[in-house]
């Protein structure tokens, strides 16, 4: 069988459950509209400027939840039902349903094609896709969170250590390079989605995140 049917039904699935709008949903819950508050964005941030942490915190996990469902949904449909994709076809299905996560994510069908940015969603998929990577991934991201305090510097950071990782791990032959479609679609989203705060952080004016 073609692996054609199996990568458009990564592309679809990664779409359709990244785009599920989990801060939008948490914030109505709380009567708020979280796309009339900030950045405008659905993602963790904003939820928390939104309706606080009780609002931030189920939106990290729903956003997190998606990023690796996506994925281990497409892993068992093609471990059970197609048995001869072979392992490079079912790695770039996995590596194609990650990124559409994102994607999904960043504009989602339900809002009229918006959404957040896609830093927890990426590197969680991340993780689901090769835990190696996304450990470093993780560790690079919370790292800039930390130190930076601010989102958009941590967002960014997520998808191009990811891209760096799996460039890097194809080359050194420790990794294929079909793992590189998942960077290429979250690099590629993030960065437009992030387009404006890159503006606010050339002049000075991005917001930095408050702990306590």
């Amino acid at each position: 069988m073609s692996a054609v049917p199996w990568l458009a039904l990564g592309v679809l699935l990664g779409y359709a459950i990244g785009a599920v709008p989990v801060g939008y949903v948490v914030c109505r819950l709380y009567g708020v509209n979280i796309r009339e508050v900030g950045s405008g964005r659905t993602g963790t941030t904003n939820a928390w400027r939104a309706a606080g942490l009780k609002a931030a915190l189920p939106t990290l996990l729903g956003d997190s939840v998606k990023g690796a469902a996506a994925i281990w949904l497409v892993q068992w449909l093609t471990r059970r039902y197609a048995g001869d994709l072979g392992a490079e076809g079912r790695i770039l299905a996995l590596a194609l349903t990650g990124g559409m996560a994102v994607i999904g994510h960043n504009w989602s069908a339900f809002l009229g094609f918006r959404g957040g940015a896609g830093g927890i969603t990426c590197a969680v998929a991340c993780m689901a896709l090769h835990p190696f990577a996304g450990l470093i991934v993780w560790m690079v991201g919370a790292c800039m969170m930390y130190w930076g305090r601010i989102a958009a510097l941590a967002t960014f950071s997520v998808s191009i250590t990811s891209l760096a990782v799996f460039l890097a791990m194809a080359v050194l032959g420790d990794g294929s390079w079909a793992y590189l479609a998942f960077p290429a679609l979250s690099v590629i989203a993030i960065a437009i989605a992030l387009r404006q705060n890159r503006a606010k952080l050339k002049m000075g004016e991005e917001r930095v995140i408050t702990l306590w």
